[in-house]
């Protein structure tokens, strides 16, 4: 896992700081993840939707960062527009070639890219 270093250079920042405790206490999840073999990546993002822990390209991460911040933002207005008490707590998205899911959390979201278990169904 490689962090964004540009991102933690400013240790007075108390938004960083709190970022970069929470980042420790999660990383062990985040190595579990990396054990299984149908993992291709994780990628952490600020609250914003930037990259800052990954394991794959820079610009794969920031697009799938971006990506899902605008999915994760549809989904929690849609939810709460159904009831308002009710909140997204991971989005799982199945393609053909990708199983995507995200978490988000109050100062991260972590992304998780899987090959996609589906069969092909067409004959």
């Amino acid at each position: 896992m490689k962090i964004i270093s540009n991102l933690l250079k400013d240790a007075k920042d108390e938004w960083l700081l709190k970022t970069t405790v929470s980042l420790n206490e999660v990383n062990p999840i985040v190595d579990r993840l990396m054990e299984d073999e149908s993992v291709e990546g994780v990628v952490m993002t600020n609250k914003e939707g930037s990259p800052i822990l990954t394991n794959i390209n820079m610009m794969g991460a920031t697009n799938y960062g971006t990506a899902m911040q605008n999915l994760g933002h549809m989904a929690q207005a849609s939810v709460k527009e159904i009831d308002p008490f009710d909140e997204v707590l991971v989005i799982r998205l199945h393609t053909n070639k990708l199983e995507v899911m995200t978490a988000h959390h109050s100062e991260f979201n972590i992304i998780v890219l899987q090959h996609s278990r589906v069969k092909n169904l067409k004959k």
